[in-house]
């Protein structure tokens, strides 16, 4: 990889994380302004349309990014052809999310309570134009990343997200109505629009236009089918939870479940980034060197178990205070649901490279269909226990589908490669001893304590277990910074 290419997507990853930061306390900052309720509604909007919005892309952005890289001199064919079909999916995706939700609040499934709700209508025809404008974008970065040129995606998101938070928190402080909250996302999403489709005019000289030629636009959609497929599971497995919540149970349970789910999938950033580092290196072993691929993926699931794991321990112990200290009391009935979700951390972490090894052995079809298995279990999960168990039902789901996806993966990646189980399972050992010491510590002074001194006391015991039972070495010290520094 090129000196700039390496530079670009530097920027990129860092300001995805930044995003996620931005966006994880903004979210905080709605939940103690405005009502449980009202959090719920919004939340719900939000993740309706979202999930809508994977049927706009069908997976062409990932197709315009490889063909583009590949043909610089169709990419202007390519892009109209793609442009030209999100136009016409944008308005059926739309149509159906317009007469979905109608639909689905006339008849709800087992909750009356949301029935002919029109704020939560106007709140998803709001969000609806956020997901026609973000496809778009989301297309011509799709062309930046083809020609490898990422930095003015990553300046995009950060503007976005800024814009975000500066509308939406005026939005707040003047008390105004939650509409704004969703316009405050319409306003991001069209700043995001226009900078990108100015940048592929001017930096790539390419005139934005429409090219309607059928026989091109389904070839790019055969191509793009795999894509679209893992997309679709991945989509839903994301977000049919809080869907199906504000269905089955109420706004205020969504909320409640949000406000922890919302702590984990922050965490999301650490899994993803390292699993970006390690995975070009996945590929070239796979075909150069066998042993060197057994040995980067030992390492990583040894080096994310240690992260893993004392995260897990920390929520758990602290879930209370940390429900308290980032929300109002209103959330305190989340503090089991961000206990049952914390444990899900190993498996979130796990999966990463579990996926990365699957995907860089040219089994992408198999992961596909182990993400299609997870989505059907995650969705019958969530129809049994939430009418049962209400926002903890959801989270039990969250924590079997993880479950169920981490040892299918590593059953699956024996066949692969013969990966070391007793490295794995000395590795879980050391780590679990190490962070259950440190749970029974932090618990013993969280009461007496701020929770920022439990956190450091937690980590110096936890790092000390470590260091007596042998579990980190300087060796693994130099690897694991040499990861994240790729």
């Amino acid at each position: 990889m090129s000196r700039s290419v390496a530079q670009n997507t530097t920027y990129l990853t860092a300001s995805y994380i930044l995003q996620k930061v931005i966006s994880f306390f903004y979210f905080i900052l709605i939940a103690r302004s405005i009502s449980v309720e009202n959090v719920g509604t919004y939340t719900f909007a939000m993740s309706f349309t979202t999930l809508a919005a994977v049927f706009i892309d069908m997976g062409l952005s990932q197709i315009l990014i490889r063909e583009s890289a590949k043909y610089k001199d169709k990419a202007k064919e390519y892009l109209s052809a793609t442009l030209s079909f999100r136009f016409i999916a944008s308005l059926v995706v739309y149509l159906l999310v317009f007469l979905g939700i109608g639909l689905f609040l006339k008849h709800p499934l087992g909750n009356d309570s949301v029935a002919n709700d029109l704020l939560t209508k106007q709140l998803v025809y709001l969000s609806g134009l956020v997901m026609i404008m973000d496809s778009f974008t989301l297309g011509f970065w799709g062309l930046f990343r083809g020609f490898q040129n990422l930095k003015y995606e990553a300046i995009g998101v950060v503007l976005n997200q800024l814009i975000v938070v500066a509308i939406g928190g005026a939005s707040l402080f003047f008390k105004l109505p939650l509409h704004f909250l969703v316009i405050a996302f319409i306003g991001g999403s069209l700043f995001n629009l226009i900078f990108s489709a100015i940048l592929v005019r001017r930096k790539l000289k390419i005139k934005l236009s429409f090219n309607w030629d059928k026989k091109l636009i389904f070839s790019l959609l055969k191509l793009s089918f795999p894509f679209a497929l893992l997309a679709i599971f991945g989509r839903i497995y994301g977000y049919i939870d809080q869907i199906l919540l504000y269905f089955l149970a109420g706004a205020k349970e969504i909320a409640l479940y949000s406000s922890a789910y919302k702590m984990i999938f922050a965490l999301q950033f650490i899994p993803s980034a390292f699993a970006a580092a390690i995975f070009p290196a996945m590929s070239s072993y796979f075909v150069e060197a066998k042993d060197k691929l057994k040995d980067i993926f030992d390492k990583s699931m040894a080096y994310l178990t240690m992260l893993a794991v004392p995260i897990m321990f920390g929520i758990a112990s602290l879930a209370d205070k940390i429900i308290g200290a980032a929300y109002t009391d209103d959330y305190l009935p989340a503090v089991i649901t961000l206990q049952l979700l914390s444990i899900g951390v190993v498996f979130v972490f796990l999966n990463f490279p579990l996926g990365s090894l699957l995907n860089a052995t040219d089994r992408q079809v198999q992961n596909t269909k182990l993400v299609g298995l997870t989505m059907i279990i995650n969705l019958t999960l969530n129809i049994i226990l939430i009418p049962i168990l209400k926002y903890n039902g959801a989270a039990i789901a969250f924590l079997c589908s993880h479950g169920f996806l981490f040892f299918a993966g590593l059953y699956c990646a024996r066949k692969v490669i013969a990966y070391s189980k007793r490295l794995l399972l000395i590795s879980f050992a050391k780590t679990v001893l190490a962070g259950g010491i440190m749970s029974l510590v932090v618990m013993s002074i969280k009461d007496s304590v701020n929770i920022l001194l439990s956190i450091a006391v937690g980590a110096i015991v936890y790092l000390a277990v470590m260091l007596a039972v042998k579990g980190i070495d300087k060796k693994d010290y130099n690897e694991f910074k040499k990861i994240f520094l790729r």
